[in-house]
C-alpha cells in the first residue's frame, strides 16, 4: 500500500473527467437540438451544414424573389387589360364610323372620343409603374441597336424595331436599296383671274372625297376646300413654287417640296398633293371639267411623281455571325415599313425615315444596316439559389405608335373601315403581349413551388445531418449522468484508501 501516489484516485478521477466531458457535450446538444456545436464536434459535418444552410437561405430567398416579379407580372397583366378595353371601344367606334349614315359632325364627335382613347393608351402605356419602374414604355423591353457600314447610329432613321422572342440574340444585317417616299402630284400655274367665273366652277376630287368650287370664291377659298378635301383623303395640300430640296427632318412629309409661306394668294400658284402614306398609288386628283383644272393648273401642265415602298434586301446565301438568318427569311417592304420573317416564329419590323438614304445633302444608292439585337433591358428575376438561375421577362413597348393607331382618323375618306383594321391589328398585339404576360405568371407560379418544395427538401436534409435525435440523446445523458455518479462515488473510496495506512501504523 502507498500513500505518496494514489494511483486509484488518478485513475478515478480521469475517468471522472471524461464522463464530465461526455455529460457536458450531452446537456448542450440537448439544449441546442444540434448534433454539433463547434467545428471539432464534426468539421467535415459543419461545412457541409453551413453549405446546404446558405442553399435554403437562398431558395427562401429566391422565393420570395419570385413572388415578387409575379407581382409585377400581374401589374404589367392588369394595365393590358385596360388598354385592350380602350382599343375594344376604338374598334367600336371605328366600326360606328363606318356606317354612311353618320354626318361629317356625326364623325367629327366620334373622332373626338378617338383622341381620348388614344390618349388613354399612352397614358398606361407612360404610368404603369411598379417600384419605381416603368413597365410598358420600353424600359423592360429588349435593346436593339442600329448601325450602318460605317458604326453610324441610324436610331433616328430606323425606328420602331420590333422583335419577336425567337430572335436571338446577334447581328442581323439588311441592305436598303430603296427609300420609302410619298406619291405626289404637282399643279402647273392655274390660269384663273381673281375670282372663280361661272365657267370654271365644278369639282376637285381627292382620293374619293370632293372639294366643290364655286362660282365667286377666292383663291383663299378655294384653297381651304381642296385642302380640306385633302385632309379627309390623306393627302397633304400646299402652295408651292414647285422647288425641291434634299429631303431633311423639316420637309419630310412634303417630299422635299418648298412651301409658300404666305399661303395660296392667286391662281397662277402651284399645288403640291402630297400622300399621308408611303407608296405608289395613293393620289388621285381629277377634275370635273378642263376649265376647273386650267382655272388651278391641274392640266396638262400637271405632273405626277409616283411614290415607293421602301426596298430592303438580305443575303440568305451567307449565313455568318453577322447575318443569322435561316436561308428560309423572308422581307416584306410595304410602305416606310419592313418586315422580315423567318421559321420558327422569327420577326423583325421597323420603320425607315424617307431620307435614310441621304448623307451630306446628296442621295447615295444603297446603304448597309446592322441590327444588334441584346437581351440588355429585359427583367431579370433570380429565381433560383445560385449564380445566373434567371428568368427574363421581356414586356413589349405598347403604345399608340407601336400599336399604329396614332393617325387614326375616322373623318377621312374611308376612315371607319381603315380603322376597324387598325384596331383589330392593336388589339391582336395587345393580347399577344397579354397572352404571354399569362404565360410568365404560371411559370413563376411553378417557379415558387418548386423553390418552396426544394427549400422543404433541403431543411429536411440538413435536419437530418445536424438535428439531434432527442431521444438517442438523452439515453446518452442518462447513461453519462449514472457513470458520473458513479465515478465520484468510487472517487470518493479511492480517496480513502491512504487512510487505511494508519491502521498497519498502530
Amino acid at each position: 500500500m502507498k500513500i505518496n501516489q494514489n494511483l486509484s484516485a488518478v485513475i478515478v478521477n480521469d475517468q471522472l473527467l471524461r464522463n464530465e466531458n461526455s455529460l457536458s457535450a450531452s446537456v448542450e446538444r440537448l439544449s441546442s437540438g444540434l448534433k454539433f456545436n463547434n467545428a471539432k464536434d464534426n468539421p467535415s459535418g459543419m461545412a457541409i451544414s453551413f453549405k446546404m444552410q446558405a442553399q435554403i437561405n437562398g431558395l427562401n430567398r429566391a422565393s420570395l424573389n419570385a413572388t415578387d416579379g409575379s407581382s409585377m407580372v400581374e401589374t404589367v397583366d392588369d394595365a393590358i387589360g385596360q388598354m385592350t378595353e380602350v382599343l375594344q371601344r376604338m374598334r367600336e367606334l371605328c366600326v360606328q364610323a363606318a356606317n354612311d349614315t353618320n354626318t361629317p359632325e356625326d364623325l367629327q364627335a366620334v373622332q373626338k372620343e378617338i383622341v381620348q382613347l388614344k390618349e388613354e393608351v399612352d397614358r398606361i402605356s407612360a404610368d404603369t409603374e411598379y417600384n419605381g419602374q416603368k413597365l410598358l414604355d420600353g424600359t423592360l423591353d429588349r435593346r436593339t441597336y442600329v448601325t450602318d457600314q460605317n458604326q453610324n447610329s441610324m436610331f433616328e432613321k430606323i425606328n420602331n424595331i420590333i422583335i419577336s422572342d425567337e430572335v436571338e440574340a446577334d447581328f442581323y444585317n439588311m441592305n436598303i436599296t430603296r427609300a420609302p417616299s410619298h406619291e405626289v402630284v404637282l399643279s402647273g400655274a392655274g390660269a384663273g383671274g381673281a375670282t372663280v367665273t361661272a365657267a370654271e366652277a365644278g369639282t376637285v376630287t381627292i382620293n374619293g372625297v370632293t372639294a366643290e368650287i364655286k362660282e365667286g370664291m377666292t383663291p383663299g377659298e378655294v384653297f381651304e376646300a381642296i385642302r380640306e378635301a385633302g385632309d379627309k383623303g390623306r393627302v397633304k395640300v400646299f402652295p408651292t413654287n414647285g422647288a425641291t430640296s434634299t429631303l431633311q427632318a423639316d420637309n419630310l412629309d412634303r417630299q422635299g417640296f418648298d412651301e409658300i409661306q404666305n399661303g395660296y394668294t392667286s391662281f397662277t400658284d402651284q399645288l403640291a398633293f402630297v400622300s399621308e402614306d408611303f407608296g405608289p398609288n395613293k393620289v388621285s386628283v381629277t377634275c370635273s371639267n378642263p376649265n376647273v383644272g386650267n382655272l388651278i393648273g391641274l392640266n396638262a401642265n400637271a405632273v405626277q411623281i409616283t411614290g415607293a415602298d421602301v426596298e430592303v434586301k438580305i443575303d440568305n446565301n451567307s449565313i455568318t455571325a453577322n447575318q443569322n438568318y435561316s436561308g428560309q427569311a423572308v422581307v416584306k417592304n410595304e410602305g416606310d415599313r419592313v418586315i422580315i420573317t423567318d421559321k420558327s416564329g422569327f420577326q423583325i419590323s421597323c420603320d425607315i425615315r424617307a431620307d435614310i438614304l441621304v448623307e451630306n445633302g446628296a442621295v447615295i444608292g444603297s446603304k448597309e444596316i446592322t441590327l444588334e439585337t441584346t437581351d440588355l433591358g429585359t427583367l431579370q428575376l433570380q429565381i433560383g439559389a445560385n449564380k445566373d438561375q434567371e428568368l427574363a421577362v421581356r414586356v413589349p413597348v405598347l403604345n399608340t405608335q407601336t400599336l399604329y393607331i396614332d393617325d387614326l382618323d375616322v373623318t377621312e375618306i374611308n376612315g371607319g373601315g381603315r380603322g376597324i383594321r387598325q384596331a383589330d391589328y392593336a388589339i391582336s398585339v395587345v393580347s399577344s403581349a397579354r397572352s404571354k404576360m399569362g404565360a410568365y405568371e404560371n411559370r413563376l407560379d411553378y417557379a415558387i413551388s418548386s423553390l418552396d418544395a426544394s427549400e422543404e427538401n433541403m431543411t429536411n436534409a440538413i435536419s437530418r445531418l445536424g438535428d439531434v435525435d432527442m431521444a438517442q440523446e438523452m439515453t446518452e445523458y442518462t447513461n453519462k449522468n449514472v457513470l458520473t455518479q458513479a465515478s465520484i462515488s468510487v472517487l470518493a473510496q479511492a480517496n480513502d484508501l491512504p487512510q487505511q495506512v494508519l491502521s498497519l501504523l498502530q
